[in-house]
Order: structure tokens, then C-alpha cells, then sequence
């Protein structure tokens, strides 16, 4: 069986390469978005993931899997609980 979070975060890797700034190719782009969700590099991202990734539940497993990957949450909600917790 496929491993869809391998494959949802392919496409959104795509998708980070034209958001992002030359100067961080080479590094994980992803984790560069998801370095700071304040930064105007998250907002834009997600607003543009439905393109790149038309599936919502496809969408979910890339989010959750990001979520635990570089956000130390166990999923997208607690991921955005916790940073909307830190703006408080």
C-alpha cells in the first residue's frame, strides 16, 4: 500500500518551491513554511494547497502528517491550537 503522506507531501514540496525564496532551495521547504506560521509564507501556502492538492482528505493527510513532522502536534488541529495559543 502507498504511503499517501509520502506522496501528498511531494505535490505540496512542489508547491513550496514557487512560494518560497530561492535563497532556501536545497533545504526542506516545508519545514521552512512551517518554521513560522506567522510568516506570510503559511497563509499563502494553504490558500494555494487545494490546487495542488484537489482531495480535501488528501489535503488532511498532508496537514496532519506536517503537523507531527515538523510541528510536534499529533494532528493539523492541535498544530493550530497551539499556535493560535501563542498569539494570545
Amino acid at each position: 500500500m502507498a504511503d499517501l503522506y509520502k506522496i501528498m507531501k511531494g505535490k505540496a514540496y512542489r508547491l513550496a518551491a514557487t512560494i518560497i525564496a530561492p535563497r532556501f532551495q536545497g533545504g526542506d521547504l516545508l519545514k521552512t513554511i512551517m518554521s513560522d506560521s506567522d510568516h506570510a509564507r503559511m497563509p499563502m501556502f494553504l490558500g494555494l494547497l487545494p490546487s495542488a492538492i484537489p482531495a480535501e482528505a488528501h489535503r488532511q493527510i498532508l496537514l496532519d502528517g506536517m503537523a507531527r513532522e515538523y510541528g510536534s502536534s499529533k494532528d493539523w488541529m492541535a498544530y493550530v491550537d497551539r499556535e493560535v495559543g501563542d498569539t494570545t
